[in-house]
């Protein structure tokens, strides 16, 4: 029987520790995202990184995904960016440790950040017509939180701003995309500011009475999103 030396040892212990490259560019990928503190596209983490491929990052990320499903967080994409985000069934529990208490989105915010969200780009004087209030306050405390922003100006008499949601609306309620967004129904609204609000729509449409008139139900989708949205302060 042939025994090791010593420096045989050492070199077999030393490739028995060693990782692949691309498990080396997964771990540089997570501790990236562990210390980000927003959403990252692609792109970025490439430039921290340095030299490697776009495509070798994304199977890293799909990689990453798959290595999480078992643990307490995951990695959420969102908008083509990707963050490390703690499960739902878990956020109560850490919640605990934040001592400041966190904020939500009143009832007629939740409201004009909706109309905004399915009428987009939408100016404030539309707003103000489905909801039959000034929004102003409201829009302005909505930009202010970075749900919405100015898309540009509409041309026509007065060139009003027209505004749309952000990338941070996306974070926030966890869309993927505009697509994923909920209905009008679902947003725990009384039947009657559904179809008040549904008309008010119809209107902004051009519909005309020969025309089928829009309702609440003609918005519906799947989820819900709830009226006690936390945003951070």
């Amino acid at each position: 029987m042939e025994f090791l030396n010593e420096e045989e040892v050492s070199r077999t212990l030393e490739g028995a520790s060693s990782i692949s490259p691309f498990e080396e560019l997964k771990k540089q990928v997570e501790a990236i995202l562990f210390a980000a503190e927003h959403a990252l596209e692609v792109s970025e983490i490439r430039n921290v990184i340095g030299e490697v491929s776009l495509s070798d990052v994304r199977l890293a990320l799909r990689d990453l995904m798959a290595d999480y499903q078992p643990r307490s967080f995951f990695l959420f994409e969102c908008g083509g960016k990707y963050q490390l985000r703690t499960r739902p069934e878990y956020a109560d529990l850490v919640k605990k440790q934040f001592v400041s208490k966190p904020r939500s989105l009143s009832k007629s915010a939740l409201e004009t950040l909706a109309i905004v969200a399915y009428r987009q780009p939408v100016t404030r004087s539309e707003v103000n017509t489905i909801r039959q209030v000034d929004s102003s306050s409201i829009m302005t405390a909505l930009k202010e939180k970075d749900l919405i922003a100015v898309a540009g100006q509409r041309k026509e008499v007065g060139s009003p701003m027209e505004y749309k949601t952000t990338q941070r609306f996306l974070e926030t309620f966890g869309l993927k995309a505009l697509a994923d967004l909920p209905s009008l129904r679902s947003l725990q609204m009384k039947p009657e500011d559904q179809e008040q609000m549904a008309q008010a729509l119809a209107s902004l449409n051009g519909e005309t009475p020969e025309e089928p008139a829009l309702t609440a139900q003609d918005l519906s989708f799947q989820d819900p999103i709830p009226l006690d949205v936390v945003l951070e302060p």
